[in-house]
């Protein structure tokens, strides 16, 4: 804003003032970064005049670009250029107003997984997934704007896309537009649900109940909550199988040896990153008794070389707390060399986060073989996989291991390994299963 400016007439190709009203505006830089919104409304309020002013839609384009450049997001997201003003203008909305934090962290990771490139270019009918701007604001906005943004990460095969079906009677599908696939928004959690106090009105919990290959935890009847869409997101991302994907057996560490640090990393926000992490993905088997939780922490960049995470898995009723470390580093040296020479760069981010001791136990393991690289596994899942995880029969679920029944208790032959120091510790191959949903990441 500045002070009224006087213009001489001879310089005045249009007069500056209808009846009682002045111009009491300079543009700023160019024409086409005239004003924030802010300012824009007030001139609109105050100047009436303004609202005849229509900007062409290659001034609207350029604003754009000044936009995006603005929010860093111009190489994350672009915009078709056959877009008329009309569309530009919501365009500009959703990128000087909107919060792009979730969305964009998740097509970076995407594009690290090889399922997407950057920027993804939303085009007319993207943008018109939205019809009005009411309709925009009345979804949780993570999910709105995946709901523009999602069909642009490919996996492939039977999967497909990671779109958002709206259903005609209300409700959301995600991957497919088919029973089975629906999602339920915001569920009604109880006070003592982990996720209760923490729950966030535009990056809500999102309950589902998807085909076993899209679910990372098996339980119960298979009702998977996660702590918010952005989590949810970036679980399906993580899951389907890439190149280079490496694993390490669990090991049961008790949650409150090595100075509780396990117990402070399952109690921390699942909103908030803990230091040394990037995200954190939270997922919690509510169709279980008593039910167990998911917790995956992101070690590495979304504009890392590769992808690098923990996974934490506990039950209520349990004192021990399973550790693994999954990663996508390219792998050196011999398949059958322990997981700390195989992935070298991935060793270090792991003590950082859970200290030494315990990253002791989980890298000096040998790997785990990747069995996920078959045709049939990467095309989607099939009907006869769903029926087996569904019912428990399958071998990759984690039902009847997670509750301490079965291998899980390491009595297998070989693979009980009581270790010295504080609580009990000992690697299984059993209980939490070196299971497909732990190899995506």
């Amino acid at each position: 804003m500045g002070n009224e400016v006087t213009v001489p007439s001879s310089r005045q190709p249009i007069p500056p003032a209808r009846g009682n009203e002045s111009i009491d505006f300079i543009h700023r830089e160019e024409r086409d970064a005239i004003h924030e919104h802010k300012e824009v409304g007030i001139l609109r309020c105050t100047a009436t005049f303004l609202r005849q002013i229509d900007f062409s839609a290659a001034v609207l384009r350029n604003r754009l670009g000044r936009c995006l450049a603005a929010k860093q997001l111009d190489g994350i997201i672009a915009f078709d250029t056959q877009l008329e003003s009309p569309l530009l203008l919501k365009a500009i909305w959703l990128v000087d107003t909107q919060q792009w934090t979730e969305a964009g962290n998740a097509l970076k990771l995407a594009v690290q997984r090889g399922f997407c490139t950057l920027p993804v270019t939303m085009s007319v009918q993207d943008m018109q997934r939205h019809t009005t701007k009411q309709a925009y604001l009345a979804e949780p906005r993570v999910l709105a704007l995946w709901k523009m943004v999602g069909r642009h990460v490919n996996f492939g095969g039977q999967l497909g896309r990671f779109e958002l079906f709206d259903q005609a009677g209300g409700g959301v599908r995600a991957i497919k537009d088919e029973p089975g696939f629906e999602l339920d928004i915001n569920p009604p959690l109880p006070p003592a649900h982990p996720y209760h106090t923490h729950t966030i009105n535009d990056n809500p919990p999102v309950r589902d109940r998807l085909p076993y290959r899209l679910r990372p935890m098996m339980g119960g009847d298979g009702v998977i909550t996660e702590a918010s869409a952005s989590s949810f997101i970036m679980r399906i991302i993580m899951t389907p199988g890439v190149a280079n994907r490496g694993w390490t057996p669990w090991v049961d560490v008790d949650r409150h040896a090595h100075g509780g640090v396990l117990i402070g990393l399952l109690n921390h926000s699942p909103h908030q990153p803990p230091n040394r992490c990037t995200a954190v993905v939270a997922g919690r088997g509510d169709g279980r008794d008593p039910p167990g939780e998911l917790r995956q922490l992101l070690l590495t960049p979304f504009d890392g070389p590769f992808v690098a995470y923990i996974a934490l898995a506990t039950q209520a009723n349990m004192d021990t707390v399973g550790v693994a470390v999954v990663t996508t580093e390219p792998p050196v040296g011999d398949a059958s060399a322990a997981f700390k020479d195989r992935r070298p760069a991935t060793v270090p981010l792991v003590g950082g986060l859970v200290g030494q001791p315990i990253a002791d136990m989980v890298v000096n393991q040998q790997e785990v073989a990747d069995e996920e690289e078959s045709a049939d596994d990467d095309d989607g899942d099939s009907e006869d996989d769903d029926e087996g995880a569904e019912d428990g029969d399958s071998d990759e679920d984690m039902e009847g291991d997670i509750d301490g029944e079965g291998d899980g208790e390491g009595n297998g032959d070989g693979q009980q390994q009581q270790q010295e120091g504080e609580g009990v510790e000992r690697p299984r191959e059993g209980g939490w299963r070196t299971a497909r949903w732990h190899g995506g990441c």
